[in-house]
């Protein structure tokens, strides 16, 4: 009797069909995105890096100094000219 009852129960009850993943998004039709434009943590990262290299060939890098300048290491010799007379 028990498993004649339980089938009566489960006709008595009509089931709703659940719904799908696209009718609870309700996207429509879209256009395939990159995975990097839907993080936007990542997509400024990538934005970030792609200015860097646009500013490198705008602005020369800054050299450090490896050593203080101390100087010439053979001195000044005085009796040498190197410059050119201008015409005037």
């Amino acid at each position: 009797m028990n498993i004649e009852t339980e089938i009566e129960l489960k006709e008595d009850k009509p089931q709703k069909r659940g719904i799908t993943y696209e009718i609870e998004k309700n996207k429509g039709l879209t256009t395939k995105r990159k995975k990097e434009y839907r993080n936007p943590r990542v997509h400024h990262r990538n934005k970030y890096a792609r200015a860097l290299i646009k500013r490198k060939s705008r602005v020369p890098t800054a050299r450090t100094e490896e050593e203080k300048y101390i100087g010439e290491p053979t001195g000044i010799r005085a009796g040498i000219k190197r410059g050119i007379k201008l015409k005037s």
